[in-house]
């Protein structure tokens, strides 16, 4: 290895620190990720001005493209879900139906499993992690407090749920977005959110029944201890539990989203989150509470305002792909990349290995832009790996470091529910690290020895 390709390593090794020391100590992730582009474009030689402009910046643009109008269009819908308490009927209707004279541990592990449930449906029709982060909140201690679930496991049930709806087939999440326009920018049918749906299912039940299990346990352990839900530092939730809508008008717009999106608007998942607005408005608009002197549109305005200035937060998330696109564009890259190619085993293995290393590594969506790039590049047209096999293991790889304890939604959700680390973090890296490792490698293995899998 030549001087020059060991500066350029070293440079995206410490783009990687700047990065996670940081936003770990609390610096915004916007000057971050630019600095941490600097010092990968310097260390490899690259100029800086035509690396950006020329480069960088027209990628990150057509990745906007697609996710910009889908954080919009999913915060504002998400914020009617919660406003016209969409949410808590639905919720509340799960509770009821699986609860229904249960025992006192079976109720917790069923409002356990609802908690989880609502977030999966969230993040499946595109309503943004982040953008919907103090509305589960609020149905979480809604829930935990008709169960009586202990505080500390509001983190791995809202981390938990995300993350398996985020991998859901057929899901507008971004990553499964951001994936498919990496791996098929033509649009050409080559991948859809639908590729490599039998592992997609496999994983998911394998991590939901594995943590269901494990945090059964835990909880059995707690109460026995004597803990119980309290609520801390969280407000108990505020909606009229008198005036919900039907679960019926609560579920038609969760139908319609998927549907359309997958039969109709596959080259642009927002057209289906904004079909879903407007299914929304019709079945949820008259049960957002009024305040006085209020009319009712301007009831339904003032709610889809909110939403839209829910949407700036998921947007800055975008700065993260120009730290993945300036490190896939560095010469020192294809040393990292060949490390990976020559691995031994099966070539999907080593993108899982890659992807899920890149992702914790970066500790951002750079590091799914590192991965799906080499995959469209090499693992794919080169290795001949099935672009299917690789569109569902490149999904699950980005759910195992993305829940480390410096990892922005994680800091997050301790600091608004008041838990200790110590407390509510060790059921996270339990079950959305070490059963989505594990669940990870089940996947790849499968589709190694089975590459025709669907």
């Amino acid at each position: 290895m030549s001087f020059p390709e060991i500066i350029g390593l070293l440079g995206i090794l410490i783009a990687f620190f700047v990065v996670i020391f940081f936003t770990y100590k609390g610096f915004h992730l916007a000057y971050v990720v630019m600095v941490a582009c600097i010092i990968v474009l310097v260390t490899n030689n690259m100029p800086l001005m035509e690396s950006f402009s020329q480069t960088i910046m027209p990628k990150v643009g057509e990745q906007a493209a697609t996710l910009l109008p889908l954080y919009l269009f999913g915060a504002i819908f998400g914020k009617m879900f919660i406003d016209s308490g969409a949410a808590h009927s639905l919720s509340k209707f799960l509770l009821n139906l699986l609860g229904k004279n249960a025992t006192a541990q079976r109720k917790r592990m069923i409002g356990f499993a609802c908690v989880i449930i609502m977030n999966v449906i969230f993040n499946y029709v595109g309503v943004d992690p982040f953008a919907s982060l103090f509305t589960m909140i609020g149905i979480a201690t809604g829930v935990m407090a008709e169960a009586d679930i202990p505080r500390k496991y509001m983190p791995v049930m809202l981390v938990l749920g995300s993350t398996l709806g985020n991998v859901m087939p057929g899901s507008l999440a971004a990553p499964n977005i951001m994936a498919a326009n990496i791996l098929d920018p033509e649009y050409t049918g080559l991948v859809s959110s639908m590729s490599g749906w039998v592992g997609g299912f496999i994983f998911i039940i394998f991590v939901f029944i594995t943590s269901f299990f494990y945090i059964n346990k835990m909880m059995k352990k707690d109460v026995g201890g004597g803990m119980k839900f309290e609520y801390g530092p969280l407000a108990p939730p505020t909606t009229d539990m008198n005036h919900l809508p039907p679960v019926i008008l609560a579920i038609i717009p969760l139908v319609v989203i998927p549907l359309s999106y997958n039969l109709f608007f596959k080259q642009a998942a927002w057209l289906s989150m904004a079909v879903g607005c407007v299914v929304g408005i019709i079945c949820y608009g008259v049960y957002i509470p009024k305040a006085n002197g209020t009319s009712r549109v301007m009831t339904v305005v003032n709610s889809m305002n909110d939403g839209v200035t829910i949407a700036g937060i998921p947007a800055i998330i975008l700065l993260n792909f120009t730290l993945g696109y300036a490190i896939e564009a560095a010469p020192s890259f294809e040393i990292i990349q060949n490390a990976f190619i020559n691995m031994p085993g099966p070539a999907l293995l080593a993108l899982s290995i890659m992807a899920i290393l890149l992702l914790g590594a970066a500790a951002s969506a750079a590091g799914m832009i590192i991965a799906a790039m080499a995959a469209a590049n090499t693992f794919i047209p080169v290795l001949g790996v099935d672009p299917d096999a690789a569109f569902r293991i490149l999904l699950l790889s980005t759910t195992v470091l993305d829940s480390l304890p410096f990892a922005g939604a994680i800091v997050a959700m301790m600091s608004i529910t008041g838990i200790k680390y110590k407390e509510g973090y060790p059921p996270i890296a339990m079950t959305t690290v070490l059963f989505t490792f594990v669940g990870n490698m089940i996947v790849a293995v499968l589709y190694s020895v089975f590459p025709m899998l669907p």
